[in-house]
C-alpha cells in the first residue's frame, strides 16, 4: 500500500481517569474453583471468553496455535457490557458506554476465569483495543478523543494518558507486538501507530488502497486477518511493534461470520451468532493463513475475546 506524507502527532488533553470503586451492580462471575495464583503471569496464550450481555451467560475455552479448540467451562452472572476487551497478557476489561462503568478480570492459559474488581469514571468511547502485552487504546469516533491505559495479567488497571485529534475510523486493531492499525471502511484509508510497553502512544503514518473489509482481527505476534463476510474475500498482513505494515496475501472462500477472534498464539475462531456454527484457523508468524476445522453447537454470544 502506498504511504502518504507523515502526519503530526496527536495532541494530549486532560480526561477523567477510571477510579476503583465498590458499587452495587452485578459483576462478572468469580469462579471460586478456578482462582488464579497471585502474581501469576501467562506464558502460553490461547484462551477464549464468551459472553452474552443480554442473558449474563458466559463460557471459556482454549484455542491452541494449530487452531484446535477445547471447551473449558460455563459461567454466569455477567452484567450488560457494551465492550469486552482482552489484553495479550490475560487481563480482561469490561466497559459500559451507557454508564461509564467498567470492571476487570483475568483469564489464565488454561482458560480459568477470575473476576478482579469494578471501575468507574470512564469517558465515552466507541472503540477499545489492546496492543502490546498490557496496553489499551480508547477512542471516540465522534469527538476524536482518545486515551491509553495498562491492564496487566492480574487484571490491574492503570490509566496512562489522554489523546486528541484522531480521524474517523470504523475499525481499530492492535497486535500483541504493539502495532495499531486504523481503517475506514467508507474510504479505504488507514493509518498505523504503536503503543509501547508503558502505554505511550506514537503515530507512525497513513496508508491508502485498502479493500472493503467487514472484520479485521489480530492473531500471532504481528499478524492481521482481513475478511469481508459478504463477498467471502480475505487477506493477511503483518504489523510489527514499530507500526510497520506489510501485506502478505489475498484469500477467498470465507463464510458469513458475525465474529472473528484471534489469539496471541495464532489461533483464530470464526463464529456465526445466527446459526451457532463456527470454525477455526491459524495464522503463523509469517502471516500465512490455514484453515483448521469446522465447529457446531455454539450457544448465543454477543462478545468473544481471545487472549
Amino acid at each position: 500500500m502506498k504511504k502518504k506524507a507523515k502526519q503530526g502527532q496527536l495532541r494530549s488533553h486532560k480526561a477523567p481517569r477510571a477510579k476503583t470503586k465498590n458499587v452495587a451492580y452485578a459483576f462478572p462471575p468469580t469462579s471460586q474453583k478456578h482462582k488464579s495464583v497471585k502474581g501469576f503471569t501467562r506464558t502460553v496464550p490461547g484462551s477464549l471468553l464468551f459472553i452474552n450481555s443480554f442473558t449474563g451467560a458466559g463460557a471459556t475455552a482454549r484455542l491452541d496455535p494449530a487452531g484446535n479448540y477445547t471447551y473449558v467451562g460455563s459461567l454466569s452472572g455477567f452484567s450488560r457490557w457494551t465492550h469486552v476487551v482482552g489484553a495479550p497478557s490475560g487481563g480482561i476489561l469490561f466497559y459500559d458506554a451507557n454508564t461509564g462503568n467498567g470492571a476487570t478480570a483475568k483469564l489464565d492459559a488454561a482458560g480459568n476465569y477470575t473476576f478482579v474488581g469494578s471501575l468507574s469514571g470512564f469517558g465515552n468511547w466507541t472503540h477499545i483495543t489492546s496492543a502490546n502485552e498490557n496496553g489499551l487504546l480508547f477512542y471516540n469516533a465522534i469527538t476524536g478523543a482518545g486515551a491509553t491505559a495498562l491492564l496487566d495479567a492480574n487484571g490491574k488497571y492503570t490509566f496512562v494518558s489522554s489523546l486528541s485529534g484522531f480521524s474517523k475510523w470504523t475499525h481499530i486493531v492492535g497486535t500483541p507486538s504493539g502495532g495499531i492499525l486504523f481503517y475506514d471502511a467508507t474510504t479505504g484509508n488507514g493509518a498505523t501507530a504503536k503503543l509501547d510497553a508503558a502505554g505511550n502512544y506514537t503515530y507512525v503514518g497513513p496508508l491508502t488502497g485498502f479493500g472493503n473489509w467487514t472484520h479485521i482481527t489480530s492473531a500471532n505476534k504481528n499478524g492481521l486477518l482481513f475478511v469481508n463476510t459478504i463477498t467471502g474475500a480475505g487477506a493477511t498482513a503483518l504489523l510489527d511493534g514499530n507500526g510497520k505494515y506489510t501485506f502478505v496475501s489475498s484469500l477467498s472462500g470465507f463464510s458469513s461470520w458475525t465474529h472473528i477472534v484471534g489469539t496471541p498464539n495464532g489461533g483464530i475462531l470464526f463464529y456465526n451468532g445466527l446459526t451457532g456454527n463456527g470454525a477455526t484457523g491459524r495464522l503463523d508468524a509469517g502471516g500465512n493463513y490455514a484453515y483448521t476445522a469446522p465447529l457446531t453447537g455454539f450457544g448465543s454470544w454477543t462478545h468473544i475475546v481471545g487472549v
